[in-house]
C-alpha cells in the first residue's frame, strides 16, 4: 500500500491495528466517487496477489523452502544464499561462545540457523521483498515452532534501516552478528570493498548495522576472533590483510556511530586505538572518557603521561629490561616506582575510565616530582637504563585503554 501505491494507511488510534481504510492524493479536477473505486480496485487486486501467493506458500513447511534458496545467488564466488547459510549454520556455535552468550541456547540458535533466510524463496516475499524475516517469523510460528525460533528468524534481519529496532534474543543477536560478518569477510575476500561512490553491495549499511547491534546489546567481543572463524568456512582464501582490511573498516563505521552520538572525534579515536577490537567496551570507554575530558583532572593526566612518552621516543629501550629498585640513587625515583605498582594493580585491559583515572591521580604528584629533582639519562648506562625503564612502565599503562597521544595536550 505505502511502497508500491503511495496510500497511507490509517491504523487504530486504541490499539496500532491497521483499519480497512486508506487515504491517497489526487491533484486537480477529480471525481472522488471515480478515483476513489479506481484507486480501490487497484489496492484490491494487489491485496488478492498477496493472498494467493500466501496461500501457495502455506502449502509446504517452511523447512522445504530451504533447499531453494540454492537457486538465489549471493555472489559467484561464494555460490548461492543456501551455500551462504549453510556458513552461518557452521559458525553459529562457536560465534555464541564468543560473544559471552550462555552455551545452553546453542541448540535453539543452531534449529533457527537451519531455517533463516528460507523465507527468501517464498512466493510472497519473492514479491513483496521488504517482508523479509516477518514472513519467517510469521510462517515458523505457523509451523508450530518455538517462539525463540520464529522471533530469531525475524531478528537475523535487524537493522534493516536507519532508526529500525535492533534483535533482543540472543539467537536473533548470534544470527544477525554471523549473517553480517559472513558477508563482510567473503565479499572483501572476493575482491568487491566499496570505494567512495559505490557500495554496491551495502557493506557499509551492513558494518553500520554490526557495530549497532554490538553495542545496543552490550556484548564485548574479539572481532578479528570471529572474523577468522568465519574465514575458515568460506569458500575462498581470506588471508590476514583481508581480516585486517575487514577490522579497519568496521572500526570506521564503529568511529562514524561514536561520533554521531556527539563523542569528541579525537577522544573516539583515542579510544578505538586501543580499544577498536571490542566495540562495546570502546563505546563505554569514549563515553566515559568524553564526560572526564570535562573536568579539571582530564589535562593534568594528559600532560602526565606525556613527559614519560616523549622522553622515552625514539630511544633504544629493550622489553627485557625490567626496573631494578635496588639500583635507584634518588627518593624521586623509588615513590615513582611505589606509586607505578600501586597504579597497575588496579589498571587492566578491560578496566572503566573511572577506575583508570584514580589509578592515574597516584602518579601526577611523583612525576612532577621526578622530572623536577631526577635526571633521566645519567652517564651511568645502568642507572639511565634503569630509568628509561621505570619511564617505558609508566607510559604503557594507558595500552588497551585510550592512545592519548592523539589528545590535545600531550
Amino acid at each position: 500500500m505505502q511502497k508500491h501505491q503511495r496510500y497511507f494507511p490509517v491504523t487504530s488510534k486504541s490499539t496500532g491495528d491497521l483499519l480497512p481504510y486508506f487515504i491517497t492524493v489526487a491533484n486537480g479536477s477529480i471525481s472522488e466517487e471515480v478515483v476513489r473505486k479506481g484507486n480501490e480496485a487497484v489496492l484490491r487486486a494487489r491485496y488478492e496477489d498477496a493472498k494467493f501467493f500466501y496461500k501457495m506458500d502455506t502449502q509446504k513447511n517452511l523447512s522445504e523452502f530451504r533447499g531453494q534458496l540454492k537457486s538465489i545467488l549471493f555472489h559467484e564466488k561464494l555460490g548461492t544464499m543456501l551455500d551462504k547459510m549453510a556458513r552461518v549454520e557452521n559458525v553459529v556455535a562457536e560465534l555464541t561462545l564468543v560473544l559471552g552468550i550462555n552455551e545452553g541456547v546453542i541448540p535453539v540458535i543452531k534449529d533457527a540457523a537451519a531455517l533463516a533466510m528460507s523465507d527468501l524463496s517464498t512466493s510472497i516475499v519473492t514479491e513483496f521483498t521488504s517482508l523479509a524475516g516477518i514472513m519467517a517469523r510469521h510462517y515458523a510460528l505457523r509451523d508450530g515452532l518455538p517462539e525463540e525460533i520464529a522471533e530469531a528468524l525475524f531478528e537475523i534481519t535487524l537493522p534493516r534501516f536507519s532508526g529500525d529496532v535492533f534483535p533482543k534474543t540472543d539467537a536473533g543477536i548470534v544470527l544477525a552478528v554471523a549473517d553480517r560478518l559472513d558477508s563482510l569477510v567473503g565479499l572483501f575476500g572476493a575482491g568487491c570493498q566499496p570505494s567512495s561512490s559505490n557500495d554496491p553491495f551495502g557493506l557499509r549499511r551492513i558494518s553500520y548495522g554490526l557495530v549497532q547491534i554490538l553495542v545496543e546489546n552490550k556484548k564485548n567481543f574479539d572481532l578479528t576472533k570471529a572474523l577468522t572463524l568465519v574465514a575458515q568456512v568460506q569458500p575462498i582464501r581470506i588471508d590476514n590483510d583481508v581480516i585486517n582490511e575487514v577490522v579497519q573498516f568496521v572500526t570506521r563505521r564503529l568511529e562514524q556511530l561514536l561520533v554521531d552520538e556527539g563523542i569528541n572525534y579525537e577522544i573516539v579515536r583515542s579510544v578505538l586505538m586501543e580499544r577498536a577490537n571490542c566495540q562495546y567496551l570502546a563505546s563505554q570507554t569514549a563515553a566515559e572518557m568524553e564526560a572526564f575530558s570535562r573536568t579539571e583532572d582530564f589535562p593534568k593526566i594528559v600532560e602526565a603521561y606525556s613527559r614519560p612518552v616523549r622522553i622515552i621516543r625514539g630511544k633504544q629501550i629493550e622489553s627485557a629490561w625490567e626496573v631494578d629498585a635496588s639500583v635507584f640513587e634518588k627518593d624521586e625515583e623509588k615513590a615513582l616506582w611505589s606509586a607505578y605498582l600501586e597504579a597497575v594493580d588496579k589498571i587492566h585491559p578491560g578496566v572503566d575510565v573511572k577506575t583508570f583515572v584514580e589509578a592515574s591521580l597516584l602518579l601526577i604528584q611523583p612525576l612532577e616530582d621526578f622530572f623536577n629533582n631526577v635526571f633521566v639519562m645519567a652517564e651511568d648506562e645502568k642507572i639511565r637504563n634503569n630509568r628509561l625503564a621505570l619511564l617505558q612502565k609508566v607510559a604503557s599503562l594507558t595500552k588497551g585503554i585510550a592512545d592519548l597521544s592523539v589528545l590535545p595536550g600531550f
